[in-house]
């Protein structure tokens, strides 16, 4: 059933959407495994980021790629990491995803493992799996944490704090 979901949502992302109307940043779906946040925190070591969680299934997280364009524009030396949830079968799926709705110049994971629990408990225990889930990390590394749609304001509200060095409030 999920094979077929993915593979009728690759369909109708593709149709309509000529080479032109991809966007002109290939991304490149990275793995994602329960050891992986370990290797992002080393890699951004002493550097704020911006770790967000979405899927091929997820209304909302469809809204936020435009959100996530906007920031990479905005702010250019504020890492964001895009991690599709979706299982490893639904690559092609997370790729038309990408094309269709171009979050911009970030980096893009999808989970490697069949088991999410393990994944999302390494990311962090209390998570449950509700998406859109987003990970704002300071330059410490302490995470500010959001499931749902995104309150811009709230973000707004970071990035400035972020971007003056500062992201815990005062």
């Amino acid at each position: 059933m999920r094979l077929l979901r993915g593979l009728a949502f690759t369909a109708a992302c593709g149709a309509g959407i000529g080479a032109s109307a991809l966007p002109a940043i290939a991304h490149e779906l990275r793995p994602f495994r329960a050891d992986s946040m370990e290797a992002i925190r080393q890699a951004h070591k002493g550097k704020a980021f911006v770790l967000a969680f979405w899927s091929i299934h997820c209304e909302p997280c469809r809204d936020e790629m435009a959100v996530w364009r906007d920031v990479g524009r905005r702010y250019p030396d504020l890492p964001v990491l895009l991690v599709s949830t979706d299982v490893p079968g639904d690559r092609a799926g997370a790729v038309a995803f990408l094309a269709r709705y171009d979050p911009g110049p970030v980096q893009t994971w999808i989970f490697d493992d069949e088991f999410s629990e393990r994944v999302r408990f390494a990311v962090d225990r209390t998570w449950r799996g509700e998406l859109p889930r987003t990970y704002l990390y300071d330059a410490a590394h302490r995470a500010e944490a959001r499931s749902g749609k995104l309150d811009e304001r709230w973000l707004e509200g970071w990035l400035e704090r972020a971007a003056k060095g500062r992201t815990r409030r005062p």
